[in-house]
């Protein structure tokens, strides 16, 4: 007996929606569906303090095509939640009215917390966590949770408000680019630095584990630049070598040389700058991807 269910995950530089059939027999979760709208609401929060209206209009034609496919695909239970750039937003209730009345979609917004607990259920699914003391990392657009888990257990989580278009934002801002990254890092190292030694003092982490759009890109990125396989996994040397060539190509060339979309090619870097300050602070060399993240985590919360 299986019911098929679908999952929206409402970010600062995307929507996303899974929808899938869970079954209560092995593998009991099998995905049928995924899509992506490039709705970036991080940039109207992240900059007023508020979703604009062209943006809430893009948003709510996006979520009346998901629930026509709910329907299409006759979805029995759908979850949608809302994560930093809705926490954030000053209008966000208003948000939540508008897409309920054109859509039928009741949208959570959640705090941090819950979505490093959402994150984490997906990649214990995923990754063997058995004996393993593990760093993981999800890279949003608004935020970056980190999280530490002693084998299965999650053991402790914080999320820091330096994800890719906020960041981007603030760079903007202060009419600063690319090269002026590593200011900005620094800006959240002596938070980021107690997190990470409050867990990795006297214990440290076997490997890291990177979710999110930015992290799989980047293991693509490490077969099509470095011509090494498999994309499961980087090194910290290997992320740096990545860094290091995407810097070298304008926003233009990583579109056109590297078939990047518009919206990943401008926030790749500052994702895998912040890759390479999080595994350097816990001082480990190897991050995991498991090419699963939030709307993986709530399709197994209904499970």
């Amino acid at each position: 007996m299986s019911r098929r269910v679908s999952a929206i995950d409402i970010g600062s530089n995307a929507i996303r929606m899974m929808v899938a059939d869970l079954s209560e027999t092995a593998p009991f979760l099998h995905i049928d569906k995924k899509f992506r709208a490039p709705v970036r609401l991080g940039h109207d929060v992240f900059t007023s303090g508020s979703i604009g209206h062209d943006v809430m209009e893009v948003a709510k034609a996006t979520f009346r095509r998901f629930a026509e496919t709910n329907q299409k695909m006759q979805v029995q239970k759908c979850r949608a939640v809302a994560t930093s750039a809705c926490r954030e937003a000053k209008n966000r209730q208003d948000f939540v009215k508008a897409i309920k009345e054109v859509s039928g979609i009741e949208i959570e917004i959640i705090d941090g917390t819950e979505e490093g607990r959402l994150i984490h259920l997906a990649v214990r699914k995923e990754v063997d966590l058995d004996g393993k003391k593990t760093m993981l990392i999800d890279i949003g657009g608004g935020s970056v949770e980190v999280t530490f888990s002693q084998g299965p257990k999650m053991i402790a989580t914080k999320s820091f408000p330096m994800g890719t278009v906020r960041v981007l934002e603030n760079l903007a801002k202060r009419k600063m680019n690319e090269s002026h990254l590593n200011i900005i890092m620094g800006e959240f190292l002596a938070e980021l630095g107690e997190h990470i030694y409050q867990n990795v003092d006297h214990d440290p982490v076997d490997f890291a584990i990177g979710t999110g759009g930015n992290l799989e890109c980047l293991g693509q990125l490490k077969v099509q630049l470095l011509k090494r396989t498999p994309s499961t996994f980087i090194t910290l040397a290997e992320l740096t070598e990545i860094i290091d060539r995407l810097r070298a190509l304008s926003i233009r060339d990583r579109i056109e040389k590297l078939g990047l979309r518009t919206d990943r090619a401008d926030v790749i870097v500052p994702a895998a700058v912040l890759v390479q300050t999080i595994m350097r602070q816990a001082e480990t060399e190897k991050i995991v991807i498991p090419a699963v993240g939030l709307r993986d985590g709530l399709i197994w919360s209904m499970f």
